[in-house]
């Protein structure tokens, strides 16, 4: 009998090992399950009845969910080192009941959270590839943003930079500061709380500042004030020893250059800490502009790669405008302050810290 192709396909095995596509699809199944894992048990309040040991049988008790299935959870998160197991009782690791109990200081449940509502963002992929990304508002996106960009930036970032800050002989005379697009307020926060004669204002959109008032709040920062306003278009004061920006919108744009140096005081300091492109440099990471493009904002207009709007320059080019208004003092580099992200990145993305000085 003669064998057909079809008859071919069911005896030999293909030409190609279907290995190294599975190893790709395991990882991508491992890892959401596992994410999905975490995030339940973050949900149900797991790690936060777990400080003093617990069977399963008094998990399932007191949160009232199946024993069976709480056992299989609290074994995969024994294995990630997010629980301790012995005789039989599950128990926080130090670091879980530093980062996943709700009542820490430093919880990371908002960056959990954030990073579940953007697997969600990816389903509009699809979407966006025909031409019709998802619309969003900008001040409505950076007000959920906020809480998870804090807690990512209490966790190293925040206190290297401005530990970098505070050794500058500017700072310690500094009595007016401005964190302009400051989101949470963290940085003016901290500044304050290093420089006691510091008054520090947190410039940002409306909706935004509501978290930023519960930060001020939070940390009892009496010398912390907020500025409602729209940096592109409205006045950001005037008399200030420090401009400070963080990872904003505009933070590479040369437009906001005059403004802000209009706004300092003669030998004031001008600190601006972003993810810069080099001249010449093509993408960081595809798979990272993907999602930039999934959304689109409705009146800020981005560019194609992540975290680049219409308007910005390369680091190269800003730092040329910079010198028209300021003197470079230094340019601190991403090791010097950078620490963690959960962007997906396959390579760190190198931001940069710039450090100038208005010119008398």
């Amino acid at each position: 009998m003669t064998k057909t192709p079809v008859d071919e396909l069911l005896i030999n095995e293909p030409r190609i090992d279907a290995k190294p596509l599975y190893e790709i699809l395991n990882m991508c199944s491992r890892g959401y399950k596992i994410f999905r894992t975490i995030y339940v048990a973050v949900q149900t309040g797991l790690f936060d009845i777990l400080d003093e040991p617990k069977t399963s049988e008094e998990i399932s008790r007191e949160l009232g969910v199946n024993v069976k299935l709480a056992c299989k959870i609290c074994d995969v998160l024994c294995d990630l080192g997010l629980l301790n197991k012995v005789k039989g009782a599950y128990r926080n690791t130090e670091l879980s009941s530093l980062y996943l109990k709700r009542d820490s200081l430093l919880s990371q449940i908002n960056v959990i959270e954030s990073l579940n509502e953007e697997f969600k963002v990816w389903n509009s992929l699809n979407a966006a590839l025909k031409g019709k990304p998802t619309p969003i508002n900008e001040e409505l996106f950076f007000e959920k943003r906020v809480p998870s960009l804090a807690s990512e930036m209490l966790c190293g970032e925040l206190q290297r930079t401005v530990r970098i800050i505070a050794e500058l002989p500017e700072f310690k005379r500094a009595r007016k500061l401005l964190d302009l697009g400051g989101g949470h307020g963290l940085y003016a926060i901290a500044f304050t709380k290093l420089n006691r004669r510091l008054k520090a204002y947190v410039f940002d959109l409306p909706r935004v500042l509501k978290c930023t008032r519960r930060y001020i709040e939070m940390f009892d920062a009496e010398r912390v004030e907020v500025i409602p306003g729209d940096f592109f278009k409205d006045d950001i004061g005037a008399e200030y020893d420090i401009v400070f920006l963080s990872y904003i919108p505009g933070g590479k744009n040369p437009s906001l250059i005059p403004k802000i140096h209009s706004s300092l005081k003669t030998g004031g300091l001008f600190i601006n800490k972003q993810v810069f492109y080099h001249d010449g440099e093509g993408s960081k990471d595809p798979l990272l502009d993907i999602g930039w493009n999934i959304l689109s904002f409705q009146g800020m207009r981005k560019a194609d790669r992540i975290y680049s709007f219409k308007g910005d320059v390369p680091f190269e080019g800003y730092i040329e405008l910079l010198k028209r208004y300021f003197s470079v003092i230094k340019v601190v580099d991403a090791s010097q302050f950078s620490r963690l992200t959960t962007s997906g990145a396959k390579s760190p993305l190198d931001p940069k810290m710039i450090i100038a000085k208005k010119r008398s």
